[in-house]
């Protein structure tokens, strides 16, 4: 099975520094566990991005997104070829849609 490269764009790479912040807030065994968690979905997008459903909002549907959700949070990713564009990673109850 041929490998999909991922592209952390700039706005997601913000996102997972204020998520870094937060996990300092946990304990060690929390933010180990859930930093482990988001690696392990994250690595997913790298075989199968395609598994993962599309937004429910229906101008990011049209965009091309789709979502993947670890925890309380939620990855937005569009692919390009055999590039997964990692846009956002927001928690799952804030109003994305007019953040993307």
């Amino acid at each position: 099975m041929e490998e999909y490269n991922v592209r952390i764009f700039r706005s997601a790479q913000n996102d997972l520094r204020d998520i870094a912040e937060h996990l300092n807030m946990l304990t060690p065994d929390e933010a180990a566990q859930y930093f482990e968690l988001f690696m392990e979905k994250a690595e997913a997008l790298t075989s199968k991005p395609e598994s993962c459903s599309m937004a429910r909002d229906a101008q990011l549907r049209l965009r091309g997104y789709r979502v993947l959700s670890v925890g309380k949070l939620v990855l937005f990713y569009v692919i390009n070829g055999r590039t997964v564009h990692l846009r956002r990673v927001l928690y799952a109850k804030r109003q994305y849609e007019r953040l993307i």
